[in-house]
Parts: C-alpha cells; sequence; structure tokens
C-alpha cells in the first residue's frame, strides 16, 4: 500500500540508505503487477471455481496508469531498487504494454517481465524494442495434456514454445520457471530440465 510506504519513499535520495526490510535487509527487487487478469486459469493461481465468468476483477479506473506506474518506479529506483519486474496477472493481456516498458527502460535498473507466454509471438520483438531486459515464461509441463490440464483453458503447449522461442529470437534473455504439483505433474521436471538443457534458457 502507498500510505504505508510514503514516509521512507521519496523520488530523490533522501538520508536513508535506501528501502529495508524490518530486519535492515536492502529491498532491491520492485515487483509491479499492472493487472488482476490473465487468460489461463491454472489450478493452483486461478482456478475456475473462484475466477468464473461472473468474477469481478478490477475496473480500469482501479488501476494506476502507465505514468502512475513510472513515477512510483522512479520513487523506488531513486531509494535504491536495481530491478523491475512487471507481472500481472498475465502483463500482456493490457492494452499497449511495450510503451509501458518503454516508459521504464531509461532508469537505471534490470528490468524483467514474467508472463504465460501465449502472447509472445506477437509481443516479443516490441518488448525488446523497447528496451526489456530479460523475460521469464511459466511452462508448467512439456506433455500437452498435462499443460492443458493445468491451464484450464486447453491452450496448447507448442505455442508457449512458440512465444520462448520469439523471446529468443527478438534477442530476449528467457528464464523458464515451473509450479510442481505432486501428482499432477511432477513427472514433467526431468523432461523440462532435458529440453532446456544447453538452450542457453535459465
Amino acid at each position: 500500500r502507498a500510505d504505508a510506504i510514503r514516509p521512507r519513499l521519496t523520488e530523490t535520495p533522501t538520508r536513508y540508505a535506501g528501502l529495508v526490510d524490518a530486519l535492515g535487509r536492502p529491498l532491491r527487487d520492485l515487483r509491479i503487477s499492472i493487472t488482476d487478469r490473465c487468460n489461463f486459469r491454472c489450478v493452483y493461481c486461478m482456478p475456475k471455481e473462484v475466477f468464473g465468468r461472473d468474477y469481478a476483477f478490477l475496473p480500469r479506473s482501479d488501476l494506476l496508469d502507465y505514468e502512475e506506474i513510472t513515477r512510483l518506479a522512479r520513487a523506488f529506483v531513486a531509494n535504491g531498487v536495481s530491478k523491475i519486474r512487471i507481472t500481472g496477472g498475465e502483463p500482456l493481456v493490457r492494452r499497449d504494454v511495450e510503451r509501458l516498458i518503454a516508459m521504464l527502460a531509461p532508469l537505471d535498473v534490470e528490468l524483467t517481465l514474467t508472463t504465460n507466454g501465449t502472447l509472445l509471438p506477437r509481443k516479443a520483438q516490441a518488448l525488446a524494442d523497447a528496451g526489456l531486459d530479460r523475460v521469464t515464461v511459466s511452462l508448467d509441463a512439456l506433455d500437452d495434456a498435462t499443460f492443458r490440464a493445468m491451464n484450464d483453458v486447453a491452450f496448447p503447449v507448442e505455442r508457449v514454445l512458440d512465444g520462448i522461442d520469439a523471446a529468443a529470437a527478438a534477442g530476449l534473455p528467457v528464464k523458464v520457471n515451473a509450479v510442481v504439483k505432486r501428482g499432477l505433474n511432477d513427472q514433467e521436471i526431468v523432461p523440462l530440465a532435458r529440453h532446456f538443457r544447453g538452450s542457453g534458457h535459465v
């Protein structure tokens, strides 16, 4: 909450050595969720029984606009943040997200984005051109049936792999994350490791 940090957060450096937590540890990473919406209904994150067709997502008027996000990011950077991660929901469903990346790129930070990869074939080059430093793709299985069961919208794994290829082709370093659930996709750990070994992706 902004009101909780306001006494310690300014747009110019202050007498504080930077943002610290209750134990005095420096806070260097800032995660900014730009939307609560997602085009997946992953069983561990946004299950359909909760996030169904009638679920009331935040109205657009309640979301920070890109200028407000940039102002906040600038203030955090002035107070010691050195890495900004853009997330959601699924951040690529927010319109013109590459414009936000271009606004944040001049800041002295590592600028990253976490995505399910579905829209990367369309967006990767624009994100790279806007100044994104790296992309993290969530991929919970290589087996198509398992992947479709986990995203619960029958989205094929091949299109996420296409998104990873598009990001790499655009010059973006790629990191791949997986959520592992016992009895659901734990058998996919080794195939995932084998598939990405030697690819240059983390």
